[in-house]
């Protein structure tokens, strides 16, 4: 229940941090998080799915209210491949991002506090 809980406020934070001020918020918001967060064996895999989680929700809502189906199916016949691939890819950016950043960050955190 903790779990879901810090994936449902980090993933909202990330969505809203995206939305306000753009992709730079994803490393910047895991990186405070992979710092102040410690008590975890794989410090990037919360930010990292949360990120994912966050952006999907970004994802859903711009295909509810804007032209995304569109877009994929325009991005999908220039380049030959599966209109879902460019989904899957707009995914994978900000769980990398979230990831490093709070593995990078935790790292700095502990190599200082020694």
């Amino acid at each position: 229940m903790r779990l879901l809980l810090r994936l449902v406020l980090l993933g909202g934070a990330i969505a809203l941090g995206t939305w306000a001020f753009g992709w730079l918020a994803v490393p910047v918001i895991a990186a405070v998080w992979g710092g102040w967060v410690r008590d975890t064996p794989r410090p990037g895999l919360v930010p990292a799915t949360a990120a994912g989680l966050g952006w999907g929700i970004l994802l859903i809502w711009t295909g509810a209210v804007g032209p995304l189906p569109a877009l994929v199916a325009k991005l999908g016949g220039i380049t030959g491949l599966p209109g879902i691939s460019w989904i899957v890819a707009t995914l994978f950016f900000p769980v990398a991002l979230a990831w490093s950043a709070a593995v990078l960050a935790g790292a700095v955190v502990s190599a200082v506090r020694r």
